[in-house]
């Protein structure tokens, strides 16, 4: 619930350590506010677990060991620099210890030359980029100490980067869930999830239309009807990733 409006209802999912998660459907689907209720930042009726620990604020500390959040904007009142905001999320974690995973989380980045910069004085897509090096450092490692997965919480972890950038962030995911961590991500970019994602979860109006592997979930009749316009999936070749092309704009 969102005050009085109820905005995602009948959500059963189940998302698997090793897997990138990705998290689709059009605008006013409900992918933030599901994502912001499994990460505990909003309250939900039903059940909501991280393997057997409950998410909500009664487990907030050892939440915060176990997972990291980047959500879909941020935005910061004071001066910090690129370091001071990647610490942020390195002293919640659990290596807080460890004093050079802040300036390695900037490196894997790609922004290794702009330690010290004011966040400020960074472009959009830096600043998202600082912004995944905060949660990174906050869970640098896909295990945790105990045997069981680390995860990363991603709402449009690519909206402001270009293509080569979005392809190093997608990375940093896969390696992170190839690693034995988990990722649930929100992605508009249907193609990055067919290429990136082992398991999507396809919302319209609230509820899920369908979940699965990419290949078993992206077909043409069911994106066409959830995206209300037409579109057709192909194969590229030579491998059997799909692909989404939109067919609604005709040549004049």
């Amino acid at each position: 619930m969102l005050g009085r409006t109820s905005v995602l209802s009948d959500i059963d999912l189940v998302a698997q350590p090793g897997q990138v998660t990705a998290i689709v459907g059009p605008n006013g689907s409900g992918k933030t506010t599901l994502l912001r209720a499994l990460t505990g930042e909003i309250s939900a009726a039903g059940r909501i677990t991280l393997d057997d620990l409950p998410v909500g604020p009664r487990h907030a500390a050892a939440l915060a060991s176990r997972r990291a959040v980047l959500p879909q904007a941020t935005r910061l009142a004071f001066p910090f620099t690129a370091i001071e905001v990647v610490r942020l999320g390195h002293l919640a974690g659990p290596h807080a210890a460890r004093t050079d995973l802040p300036a390695r989380a900037l490196e894997r980045v790609g922004l290794g030359h702009m330690v010290h910069r004011f966040y400020q004085d960074l472009s959009g897509g830096e600043q998202q980029r600082a912004q995944l090096a905060r949660v990174l450092a906050q869970v640098w490692e896909p295990r945790g100490t105990g045997g069981g997965a680390n995860w990363l919480f991603l709402d449009e972890p690519v909206s402001s980067l270009d293509i080569g950038q979005q392809l190093v962030v997608m990375r940093i995911a896969r390696d992170f869930a190839a690693d034995g961590g988990g990722v649930i991500c929100v992605l508009h970019d249907l193609n990055l999830a067919a290429i990136f994602a082992d398991a999507m979860v396809v919302l319209r109006q609230g509820c899920v239309a369908a979940q699965g592997a990419p290949a078993q979930v992206m077909t043409s009749d069911l994106l066409s009807a959830v995206y209300d316009c037409p579109l057709r999936v192909s194969a590229t070749p030579p491998g059997d990733a799909p692909f989404i092309l939109p067919h609604a704009a005709g040549v004049m």
